[in-house]
C-alpha cells in the first residue's frame, strides 16, 4: 500500500529578481575618510607599493573589491559571511594610528608614503550590489 504525500513549500525562496541576497558572503561599502571627516581621494593611492588602497586591502583581505574612480573615498567589498561592518571599520581606522580602549577613540595616524589619514573611515553593509557593475 502506497501513501502519497503532497508537500508545498511556503518559504525559503531566495531567487527573486531585484532582491539583494547574501548567502555565503556579505557586501560592504567602505568610505575612506579623514578625522575631519572628509572623503579621501583614492585615485592617487593605487599606483605604488603600500599606498592607502593596498594597505586597506591587505588589512581586510576581501574576496573581491572595487575602488571607485572618483574623489569619494569609496571601496565596495565582498567579505566572508562571518564578517561585520564594525570589525572592518575598526581594523581600517587603526592601520595608521592606534585605538584607545578607555576613551574609544582613534589616534590620527597616516597610511602609506603619501601620509593618508583614514581614522574617520566608515564601513556600512551594502543595501545592494549596484557598486559592482559589469560592462
Amino acid at each position: 500500500m502506497a501513501y502519497g504525500v503532497d508537500v508545498t513549500r511556503v518559504n525559503g525562496m531566495v531567487a527573486t529578481v531585484a532582491t539583494h541576497r547574501e548567502l555565503n558572503a556579505k557586501l560592504y561599502k567602505v568610505q575612506v575618510k579623514t578625522a575631519a571627516p572628509a572623503n579621501v581621494d583614492l585615485r592617487a593611492e593605487d599606483d605604488a607599493i603600500d599606498e592607502a588602497v593596498e594597505q586597506i586591502i591587505k588589512e581586510i583581505n576581501p574576496m573581491a573589491y572595487y575602488v571607485v574612480d572618483a574623489n569619494t573615498g569609496l571601496i565596495y567589498i565582498v567579505m566572508d559571511v562571518n564578517s561585520s561592518a564594525e570589525d572592518l571599520q575598526h581594523r581600517i581606522r587603526q592601520i595608521g594610528g592606534g585605538w584607545t580602549r578607555s576613551t574609544n577613540s582613534y589616534a590620527v595616524g597616516t597610511i602609506g608614503p603619501n601620509d593618508i589619514d583614514a581614522s574617520g573611515t566608515v564601513v556600512t553593509a551594502a543595501a545592494s550590489a549596484t557598486g559592482f557593475t559589469v560592462p
